[in-house]
């Protein structure tokens, strides 16, 4: 269980890592009043460029997002210990359930009489009687 929970929190940790370097992107602002935002220089004359800055969370909005990260993952492990809990009592209370129906018969009264199965008797068959041989040519 603590090796689960160490995974995935250097599962957490590695986008953390890889996204605390500062990004830039270069855009060059066309149009009146500059509110047409372009990647390549605009198509009528000079305009102003400069660099938008991507916003990056802060340690604190880092920290508190690992930790619900965490947390979620400890409630997640303990619903799936729960259900695993559960499936098990529920396979326990179908094998007593199947268990009643394969319990030899109760055993019968000295008292009781016996009953005994006779066989019907055979029936003869008829006779059939064979073809008479033709006479004397």
């Amino acid at each position: 269980m603590k090796t689960l929970l160490l995974a995935l929190a250097a599962i957490t940790a590695l986008p953390t890592l890889a996204q605390s370097q500062v990004r830039h992107a270069q855009v060059y602002r066309c149009g009146p009043d500059g509110r047409d935002l372009r990647d390549s220089p605009c198509p009528g004359g000079p305009a102003a460029s400069g660099a938008i800055r991507y916003d990056e969370p802060s340690a604190a909005d880092s920290r508190a997002a690992r930790e619900r990260h965490l947390a979620d993952a400890r409630q997640a492990a303990a619903l799936a210990s729960a259900r695993r809990a559960s499936e098990a009592e529920a396979r326990h209370q179908r094998s007593q359930a199947v268990g009643l129906q394969t319990l030899p018969p109760p055993a019968q009264a000295a008292s009781a009489p016996r009953v005994v199965h006779l066989k019907p008797p055979k029936l003869a068959r008829p006779h059939k009687p064979k073809p008479a041989a033709s006479s004397a040519r």
